[in-house]
């Protein structure tokens, strides 16, 4: 795989949006931030729905091991 992101196929960028969506929701998740997965789910292509399914919950089971540090958001 390469480094530059512009040289991955489409489905690959696809899936890649998808895990940071993914990634996002479980942040937010962790730190109690207001998301709705079922609202970012709808939107994702409906060919990809399973695949955000099962990296959520990836990054769900991920989140369980860390440690929650003091999430303070920049105003401004």
């Amino acid at each position: 795989m390469s480094y530059n992101l512009a040289e991955l196929t489409k489905e690959e960028r696809e899936k890649l949006n998808l895990d940071l969506a993914a990634a996002s929701v479980a942040f937010k998740e962790r730190y109690n931030m207001p998301v709705i997965a079922d609202k970012i789910e709808a939107g994702q292509a409906p060919h990809l729905r399973e695949h955000f399914r099962k990296r959520l919950t990836l990054f769900r089971k991920i989140s369980h091991t860390l440690d929650q540090l003091p999430y303070i958001p920049r105003k401004g």
